[in-house]
This record gives structure tokens, sequence and C-alpha cells, in this order.
């Protein structure tokens, strides 16, 4: 059974940042002396022999990492598990195979939290099997916070616990003003655990990093 410090990342969108998110909670715990296993339960958009989300968040938090599911279309987990004329993925056997496992898990879903995994479930439902906190990511663009407080009403419609979210400036660098107006409009609904500046090309690392150094202050 995971551990009490495990988290569940989903995000407003796609693209969004939960991979380096994820990656910086599991820094977070492997610098506290835990071993954290990142979890992806549905990987798509990714071919046989590619390095997937939890690969990559692995590298950068120096954990270990599980896949369970992986089609190649680039598109929610029930539509391209009907591109390949295979089942989608159930829930319960999801959450089943999460429940197993021991110590703290970081788990990535794909897209946001109403994103379907099959015709009657959403990652929602599986995020309410799993029982863990979910951690909302938040790119920070026009939008984002329709988008934002979407996802906290779903969550908590569907009795999913939130421990805050990560405003990530994931397409570039957005402006003190516009960060305090996004942080005012979601105070009340989604608690900011910190703003991730944008590192640019190749600052994934720096992200993960900087989560890590955050986690570090507001998740103790």
């Amino acid at each position: 059974m995971p551990s009490a410090r495990s988290y569940f990342v989903t995000g407003t969108d796609t693209d969004v940042g939960k991979t380096c998110v994820t990656a910086g909670l599991a820094r977070r715990l492997v610098a506290s002396g835990a071993t954290p296993t990142i979890v992806k339960p549905v990987q798509t958009g990714v071919l046989p022999g590619e390095a997937g989300d939890a690969a990559r968040a692995a590298r950068l938090a120096g954990c270990a990492f599980l896949e369970f599911e992986r089609y190649a279309a680039a598109a929610d987990p029930w539509s391209a598990a009907l591109a390949e004329n295979r089942p989608p993925p159930l829930a319960s056997a999801l959450a089943q195979r999460i429940a197993a496992l021991p110590g703290a898990v970081v788990v990535e879903g794909a897209g946001g939290i109403a994103v379907p995994l099959n015709a009657g479930e959403t990652f929602v439902d599986l995020a309410r099997l799993v029982r863990l906190p979910a951690i909302v990511v938040v790119g920070l663009r026009l939008g984002c916070i329709s988008h934002a407080l979407l996802s906290a009403a779903f969550l908590r419609a569907h009795g999913v616990a939130i421990a805050g979210a990560f405003l990530v400036e994931r397409f570039g660098p957005v402006g003190d003003g516009y960060i305090a107006d996004v942080t005012r409009a979601l105070a009340a609904h989604l608690p900011s655990l910190g703003v991730v500046p944008f590192a640019g090309a190749g600052g994934d690392f720096a992200t993960a990093e900087y989560v890590a150094t955050l986690a570090a202050k507001e998740l103790a």
C-alpha cells in the first residue's frame, strides 16, 4: 500500500508541466530518505522502445518507475486503445496495481482529470480509487483560471482530496500581474503550492529541482 506521502498528479491540460512536477515531488521524497516509485498508469502517444513520461521523470528524480499500459496514438486512452483494437484500461485494474506497490508513489495522469479511460470512466475515477491527494498542475496561460477551477470542482465532486496546485510558467514568462490574478482567483478553491518559473528548452532538471524545493516547504 502506498505511503501517506504519495500523490496523484493531474493538470489543467496536456503539456502543462505534469512530468516535471511529478519528477520534483519524487525528487523531494528521495531527498527525505524515501524510495518512491513514479507510476504512469497509461502512456499514450509513445511508440514501443521510446522513453515515456515515467522514464523521463524517474531520470530527473533518481528513482524507480513503472508504466502499466501504453498506446501509440497521441490521444486519450479510450481512443488510443480503440485505434489499436485493444481493450481500454479499467480504473479498478490500474488502482489495484498501484495499491500493491510498497512505499511512496507519485502517480502521473494523462492530460486533464476528465480525460476518458474508457466508455464509462475518466482519470478522476482512478484518482478516487487510489485515495491519493491530488496535485493540480496549472499551465499559466489565458484560460487557465477556468480550467483550474473546473478541475478542482470535478475532483471534489468525485471525493478526491486536493493537496494544492503548482502554477507553472510552461509556455514562457507571464509576468507578476497575471500570476497575482490567477493566484487570487484560485485561492479559495485551489491553494497554490508555489509558482514554477519558465526554464526554457532543456530546463527540465532545473524545473524538477525547483518543484522539489517548493514541495519541501509546502508539503512537509
